[in-house]
């Protein structure tokens, strides 16, 4: 063989499928909320929250007001969860929806797993006739790469508030709508 086909020749062993599945069960929760205090952007308060939620969400399963999406990874020995994401619709605001978080495991950054996450909860929000999906970050440094991220998945930062969302002090609103309607625009 020449030595351009060894090179290029892929392992199957190297090869690694990763799925998006929704839901939580208890045994996931653990792993997921690694993830988050990992990531070093979630504080504290937010560590209980969502903690809280997880464990709901686990064991309300479709009852839970939260829904959690995960990127779950297979390998020839294993199956293990790589990043998550939690959003819910904002009571009494019909379909309007908040991203309550997202973390990728840093082995798996940049390679899409966020975006495709992204994705699935705007189609399962599209789903349920959700038409807006908002979402709090830091406004410090710290939270640039995020930022940049949500804008390169078509959200843009609010420059007014919301009744039904105002952020905390040191915070960024930043919006999605999923359905163009007349007077209903993020900006």
């Amino acid at each position: 063989m020449e030595p351009s086909v060894i090179e290029n020749e892929v392992l199957e062993s190297d090869v690694c499928e990763v799925h998006i599945t929704s839901g939580l069960c208890p045994e996931d929760v653990d792993s997921l909320l690694e993830m988050a205090g990992t990531s070093g952007l979630f504080n504290s308060e937010e560590m209980i929250a969502a903690e809280d939620l997880a464990w709901g969400c686990a064991y309300q399963g479709s009852d839970a007001s939260c829904h959690f999406l995960q990127a779950r990874i297979n390998t020839p020995k294993t199956e293990e969860p790589i990043g998550f994401l939690c959003f819910a619709e904002i009571p009494h605001w019909p379909h309007n929806y908040e991203l309550f978080g997202i973390a990728v495991t840093p082995d798996y950054q940049r390679l899409g797993i966020g975006s495709a996450l992204m994705a699935e909860m705007e189609r399962m929000v599209t789903t349920r006739s959700g038409k807006r999906i908002f979402l709090e970050t830091g406004d410090s440094r710290l939270f640039e790469t995020p930022r940049l991220f949500y804008e390169a998945n078509n959200y843009t930062m609010e420059q007014r508030f919301f009744k039904q969302f105002i952020p905390k002090d040191d915070a960024i609103v930043y919006c999605r709508t999923i359905e163009s309607e007349k007077g209903l625009n993020c900006q």
